[in-house]
């Protein structure tokens, strides 16, 4: 039997009462038709300056509540910035990757260790010189 796997989801308590942001395929898929191939390498950069336009659009296509599209009302939030930023890229981490950003970012580096560690094949042997 396979293990059944679920991406994750963020709460996000600042859109009512059990909503939270989780993109699905067809989510993914309308972000990439709405802001181009790169739409999520160019996240980080875009989150990072508070662009709203993508900011609302990641909240209308991943807000969800019951398991069911959740339309979160993007011009009635009262919360920093930075609150919505922040949900919306671990969520989107989350649809991607299958961990939050820090997650991402604390795999990422274990990797580089790996990498680092394991150099020794690069270099020449002295009995080779």
């Amino acid at each position: 039997m396979s293990e059944v796997r679920l991406r994750g989801q963020v709460p996000f308590p600042d859109g009512g009462e059990g909503v939270y942001l989780r993109f699905t395929n067809p989510d993914l898929d309308n972000l990439q038709a709405k802001f181009g191939d790169n739409y999520f390498a160019d996240c980080v950069p875009r989150l990072n300056r508070f662009d709203p336009k993508f900011m609302r659009e990641c909240i209308a296509f991943g807000g969800k509540k019951d398991g069911k599209p959740f339309r979160i009302a993007y011009d009635d939030l009262d919360c920093p910035q930075v609150v919505t930023a922040n949900a919306i890229l671990d969520a989107l981490f989350l649809a991607m990757h299958g961990r939050t950003f820090e997650g991402h970012l604390d795999y990422l580096e274990n990797v580089r260790k790996l990498e680092v560690n394991d150099d020794s094949g690069n270099q020449s042997s002295p009995a080779s010189s």
